[in-house]
């Protein structure tokens, strides 16, 4: 299969994980406590699968130097690392939540400042307390100079166009953070239990409700300057506005927090080529338009994609600009490196 290849600059992975150690240490008694369990969702098999999956990438999730030989063999020269999502940490209360993020933040910038040129950092917010999600986003922003976060789908069931979410909402527009938005956990799982369905299925579902919410939720109308991604391709919603449409044509429910088209505030958002599939991304890029994809890949979990130029390079109609956008120009500029 042909790899593609960006002919203007680095390629960018805007979609990958890292586990912060020190955090983990912090928060063992209290995960403990909480019964939050790495991973730990779908039935006995899934979750066996899961942790033996965490032992074997337990390097590359930790140390940044071990994974450089993979993104070599991938093609990838920046990885925009965040997190691991079972470090979102929400359940914890409002002091150690923000504790813990900001060890994380400053973690992260320390770590990748020994990898120049290969890292940036993705920061996290403390969502369960919106004062310190916002108190941290700036120090991220101003004191560390991240220029993105990423985020859950939901804050331990509450949605992230929560009312009481808008301030945070309002500074990310303020200070121009791009947002990553990736599922932690599931808000449905009883039905998500076998065949990893918790990944395969939920995990688009999740983007799909998320995406959804911020949208009929108003907070795209009232912050239109956000720059949010949304990884796995978008979740479902992406591949199917025309209902949405329809149900805002057609009730007045539907309607009355989204004073235009549903799909149209859909375009605001950007979308990762994490779809495995050639057709689904020239979807994305044809409905939506090349300066909204980005390449993705999940790493290091075995759900990821370990050649995205190769899934790029095989999907018919693209030309060397969309290319470029794609495996790189986009994620540049979000991120002030264009």
């Amino acid at each position: 299969m042909t790899r593609a290849h960006r002919r203007d600059g680095p390629v960018i992975d805007i979609h990958c994980h890292r586990e912060c150690a020190p955090a983990a240490a912090l928060m063992e008694d209290a995960a403990r406590a909480a019964g939050k369990v790495a991973l730990g969702h779908g039935n006995a098999t899934t979750q066996a699968v899961n942790q033996r999956q965490l032992a074997e990438i337990r390097p590359k999730m930790d140390m940044l130097d071990v994974r450089i030989g993979d993104m070599d063999r991938m093609g990838v020269d920046i990885q925009a690392v965040a997190i691991a999502v079972y470090q979102y940490y929400y359940w914890a209360d409002a002091e150690l939540g923000a504790k813990v993020a900001r060890l994380m933040n400053e973690e992260f910038v320390e770590a990748i400042a020994k990898h120049s040129g290969r890292f940036l950092p993705l920061g996290t917010v403390p969502l369960q307390d919106t004062e310190a999600a916002i108190g941290e986003l700036r120090y991220l922003a101003s004191e560390l100079g991240m220029r993105g976060i990423e985020i859950g789908t939901h804050v331990e069931g509450e949605e992230i166009s929560a009312a009481r979410l808008d301030p945070f909402w309002a500074e990310v527009e303020r200070l121009g953070v791009v947002v990553v938005i990736h599922t932690q956990g599931h808000t449905h799982p009883q039905r998500l239990q076998g065949h990893n369905f918790v990944n395969i299925i939920g995990h688009a579902f999740e983007a799909t409700l998320a995406t959804a919410h911020l949208i009929f939720d108003g907070v795209l109308e009232r912050h239109p300057g956000l720059k949010i991604v949304v990884v796995h391709g978008g979740g479902y919603l992406p591949a199917y506005p025309g209902r949405i449409d329809h149900g805002w044509r057609a009730r007045a429910d539907v309607s009355e927090n989204v004073p235009g088209l549903p799909g149209d505030y859909l375009r605001k958002f950007y979308f990762d080529t994490m779809v495995f599939d050639p057709g689904q991304l020239k979807f994305l890029v044809d409905r939506y338009g090349a300066e909204h994809v980005l390449l993705g890949t999940d790493y290091p979990y075995d759900m990821g994609d370990d050649d995205p130029l190769a899934l790029i390079g095989a999907t018919r109609g693209l030309d060397q600009r969309q290319v470029d956008l794609i495996s790189g120009g986009n994620a540049a500029r979000l991120l002030g490196l264009a």
